[in-house]
């Protein structure tokens, strides 16, 4: 089941704007509900998934997975590909990512490796209506740590790349070389969008209707999707969950 959200105004704005959260610099074995050395880590019998958003990071793996789990997560150099904002708004009012080719890009994300268990219970956070699962295949990849991995599970939007000006945005918290187009922090987006579509609001009071609002974050989602960029992902191949 999708993880609770929290009631305290200043958490739910948190989780809205800190998109996609804090994260270690070097690959990290995620347990008793913190980063640990990735050297302790057992990749036997895993899956790895690419984390190009929240799941790369300690807290969100806390929350969908709980301190009871390990999951040891990896960084790699994906080339040809960028993490962008995807046109999308989520439950809790970020404004999500996917993937979308960008030739001369190069961009650094993280592989979690999953159990059986844990990629069931991944698929349940993730929505298939939202972020089909697949494979990406015959990629570039750059490996930092862990083994080497030639085809790679991972969610991608369905709604396709959120557009400013016919272009994509990056995620600017994710490190890239030769992006092709701008990047920006959560939070300018969300400034933007606010200031485009609910002038009235401040930011704050904005993201807070959002959370709470069904048909507020519906109507948004579908401004952006009016707008979309298609995905381009040569390399995905949609499976079964």
């Amino acid at each position: 089941m999708p993880w609770p959200l929290p009631e305290a105004a200043a958490e739910r704005l948190a989780l809205a704007l800190d998109y996609p959260y804090a994260a270690p610099n070097e690959s990290f074995l995620f347990a008793e509900g913190r980063e640990q050395p990735i050297a302790a880590a057992d990749f036997d019998g895993r899956r790895p998934v690419i984390a190009h958003g929240s799941n790369r990071a300690p807290a969100q793996l806390l929350r969908k997975f709980g301190a009871a789990a390990e999951i040891p997560v990896t960084y790699v150099w994906l080339e040809g590909y960028d993490v962008v904002y995807a046109a999308h708004v989520t439950r809790y009012g970020a404004i999500s990512s996917t993937l979308q080719r960008a030739p001369g890009c190069r961009v650094r994300v993280a592989l979690t490796w999953l159990t059986a268990g844990q990629l069931a219970c991944m698929h349940e956070t993730e929505g298939a209506a939202s972020y089909p699962f697949g494979r990406l295949e015959g990629v570039a990849l750059e490996p930092e740590a862990g083994p080497a991995a030639r085809s790679l599970c991972c969610y991608v939007n369905a709604f396709g790349s959120l557009a400013e000006a016919g272009r994509a945005v990056g995620l600017a918290l994710l490190r890239a070389e030769g992006r092709p187009h701008g990047a920006c922090l959560q939070r300018d987006l969300q400034e933007r969008l606010r200031a485009r579509h609910h002038p009235v609001d401040a930011l704050n009071d904005h993201v807070l209707a959002l959370i709470a609002d069904e048909r507020r974050r519906r109507a948004l989602a579908a401004k952006l999707r009016a707008e979309a960029l298609p995905l381009d992902l040569p390399d995905f191949v949609k499976g079964a969950r």
